[in-house]
């Protein structure tokens, strides 16, 4: 019975953990470029049960009584590739990518936060977020001032006073000449059996960006560049609501399960044997 109780206390963990992932890809369904992400769960390695002090086999030797998984394990956070609807804009600076790949991005936090110990820190981080602009200046940037890197990992600078093109290469053209280039980086992807791909060696660093590992290994984009356009969440909220309602139910009958082991327990403790 007290299995029963850590039973029903794993899978409310677990239950948890999936609200929490839900209820961030609700939070980000109108982010640009934000790929949704989903929990799975794992059964606990299989537990041998062990009948102790019994000395018909051989003097304190436990002796197996059969396999049982007590519980539930929280499995892995993976995220959803999936590309998103693209959106209108008619802004040359709003930018999408057709197909994989990320717009480089040179991050500068601009606080301390749980990633960095300091503020003002410097790096490289990948996005599918195009929302860019041009300053007064003629440098292209992120909403939040950051650089937007060029193919060779460079500032992009342009002329304020002239009119901006850019082609699907990435190309940006001024008086009809290439000036330079919005860069489009792709790495290595991970292909499951279930045709799922993945970029497993990317971490997700927050504020929709993503950060390389030593694992990573960059290769050439195939992606296509669309000026004027921005890529959507891929989060489609009704699922999302339908997934929170299933978890919902979930989270009760464990927390019944419990309410229902407890009351066996008192009855086995405080009843059965009493004298009357």
């Amino acid at each position: 019975m007290v299995k029963g109780l850590y039973t029903a206390y794993t899978g409310m963990i677990n239950e948890q953990h999936r609200m929490d992932v839900l209820t961030n890809n609700l939070a980000n369904a109108n982010t640009n470029g934000y790929k949704k992400e989903g929990a799975t769960a794992q059964s606990f390695k299989d537990q041998l049960a062990y009948k102790i002090k019994d000395y018909t086999d051989a003097p304190y030797t436990a002796r197996g009584l059969g396999v049982i998984t007590p519980g539930v394990k929280i499995g892995e956070t993976y995220v959803d590739w999936t590309e998103g609807p693209m959106k209108e804009t008619h802004n040359t600076f709003d930018m999408a990518i057709g197909g994989y790949g990320f717009f480089g991005i040179e991050y500068t936090n601009k606080a301390v936060n749980i990633e960095r110990d300091e503020a003002n820190q410097t790096n490289i981080m990948y996005t599918r977020d195009g929302n860019f602009t041009l300053t007064s200046e003629g440098v292209l940037v992120t909403q939040d001032g950051d650089f937007v890197l060029d193919q060779d990992g460079g500032h992009i600078e342009l002329d304020p006073n002239k009119k901006v093109e850019i082609n699907a290469l990435g190309e940006i053209l001024q008086d009809g000449e290439v000036v330079s280039s919005v860069g489009i980086f792709d790495f290595e992807k991970t292909t499951y059996p279930d045709g799922r791909i993945s970029y497993d060696t990317l971490e997700h660093y927050g504020e929709n960006m993503y950060v390389t590992t030593d694992d990573t290994v960059e290769i050439d984009a195939t992606g296509q560049l669309y000026a004027g356009f921005l890529e959507q969440s891929n989060v489609s909220v009704v699922d999302e609501m339908v997934q929170m309602i299933a978890v919902q139910r979930n989270y009760d009958t464990n927390q019944r399960m419990i309410t229902t082991v407890d009351e066996t327990l008192d009855i086995a403790v405080n009843q059965l044997g009493r004298l009357s």
